[in-house]
């Protein structure tokens, strides 16, 4: 399951465990929000330039910013621990990396 859609960058969240084993669950998703303040822009070029650094290894620390960010991003349409326990765990980092770089790369239809 792709948790970030690359042309919407709208996020889809696991909300429901139907089966373990089948992999049935519910999910939701929340659309990028119209808006998004220049302080996402820099917070993304700061956040992309340490995760860089440490060659994408995120600690705990790093991990906390990168969801609150991705929190307060989505205008609080969810909570922490709903993004964190919605996302496959192999697959949460990459979905933080490409929430930065769809708010780097901007949308053009909105500008």
């Amino acid at each position: 399951m792709k948790h970030f859609d690359e042309k919407t960058k709208s996020l889809t969240l696991i909300t429901k465990v139907k089966d373990k084993i089948k992999g049935e669950v519910e999910t939701k998703t929340y659309p990028f929000p119209l808006f998004v303040e220049g302080f996402f822009t820099k917070k993304a070029i700061d956040l992309g330039a340490e995760l860089e650094e440490n060659e994408y290894v995120v600690d705990s620390e790093l991990f906390e910013r990168l969801t609150n960010y991705t929190v307060e991003l989505y205008a609080k349409q969810f909570t922490a621990d709903e993004l964190i326990n919605g996302i496959h765990q192999g697959q949460i980092i990459n979905t933080f990396i490409n929430v930065l770089f769809g708010v780097l790369q901007g949308d053009p239809k909105n500008e």
